[in-house]
C-alpha cells in the first residue's frame, strides 16, 4: 500500500471519539481494584496498538523523526510487538524521555494507566492532525 499523506478531519475526529469511548467503557466495567489492576495493563497495551493501526500507512517522511506522539506510538508499538514490552530506540528517530508523553526512557518497560493512555492518544491525534491535515 502507499503511504498515506492526509487523514479526513471527519476520519480523526471518529478514530478520537473511538479511543475514547473504548476508555469510557474501560472504566464502565464493574471490576475490583484488585481485577482492574490484573485487566488493566494489557488491555492499555492493546489500546495502543489499535491507536497505531488509525494511521498505520503514515508516510515517514511526512511523521517527521523527532521523537513526536507519532514517534512514540510507533515505538510503543514496536517495542510491544518486538522486544517484549522494553521500550526500545530506533536510530531514525530521536527520541528522548523528557519531551515524550509517557517519560517512558529506553530500556524501561512500558507501563501506563488509562490517564497516561488518554493523554498519549489526544497527543497522537493532535499530531495527526498537524502533519497530515485532511
Amino acid at each position: 500500500m502507499l503511504s498515506q499523506s492526509s487523514y479526513p478531519a471527519a476520519y480523526v475526529a471518529a478514530c478520537r471519539d473511538t479511543v475514547h469511548r473504548h476508555l469510557d467503557d474501560y472504566h464502565a466495567l464493574p471490576l475490583s481494584d484488585a481485577d482492574r489492576a490484573a485487566f488493566e495493563p494489557g488491555y492499555l497495551r492493546q489500546l495502543v496498538l489499535a491507536l497505531d493501526t488509525y494511521a498505520l500507512h503514515r508516510s515517514r517522511g511526512q511523521e517527521g523523526k523527532d521523537g513526536n506522539p507519532l514517534n512514540e506510538v510507533r515505538l510503543l508499538c514496536t517495542s510491544l510487538r518486538e522486544h517484549e514490552g522494553l521500550l526500545t530506540g530506533e536510530k531514525s528517530i530521536k527520541y528522548a524521555a523528557d519531551r515524550s508523553v509517557l517519560g517512558l526512557p529506553l530500556g524501561d518497560q512500558i507501563t501506563l494507566d488509562a490517564a497516561a493512555f488518554r493523554r498519549l492518544a489526544d497527543a497522537f491525534f493532535a499530531e495527526l492532525e498537524a502533519r497530515f491535515p485532511g
